[in-house]
């Protein structure tokens, strides 16, 4: 049996599925994954890469898992969203931050680049994010 079944893809159209076995999926992205494709998925955890050229427009929760953030380049100003109060922490190239899972959060990117997300994706809720926030 060959097991080395190597091909490269392209981070960002599409993402790696680090399942919990340990075995790694390549799944294509398309407009509908996150409203259908991501239930599809055995368990595990998604790794994805985005250009951040503008503020996030909606604001996102994952309740199964921890999300990383790395920045590769530019800021994100990621805002924070607790039972009580909003805060925002600055993540600049080179620097990751953990946003626990069931924290609303979103982000103002005062300088465009790129991130690296590592996120239990499965259950993952998003919601309009109004003016001001």
């Amino acid at each position: 049996m060959d097991r080395f079944k190597a091909k490269a893809h392209t981070l960002g159209s599409v993402f790696s599925h680090l399942l919990d076995d340990g075995g790694i999926l390549a799944v294509p992205v398309d407009d509908d994954f996150w409203s259908t494709g991501i239930s599809e998925l055995p368990p595990g955890r998604l790794v994805s890469v985005f250009e951040n050229a503008a503020d996030w427009t909606s604001w996102e929760m994952h309740p199964n898992g921890d999300e990383l953030i790395l920045v590769l380049s530019g800021r994100l100003d990621l805002i924070l969203e607790t039972a009580s109060t909003c805060r925002t922490e600055t993540v600049q190239t080179g620097q990751f931050i953990v946003v626990p899972k069931g924290v609303w959060h979103t982000a103002d990117v005062p300088e465009p680049g790129r991130a690296l997300f590592i996120t239990a994706g499965e259950g993952t809720q998003h919601r309009e994010r109004s003016p001001g926030y």
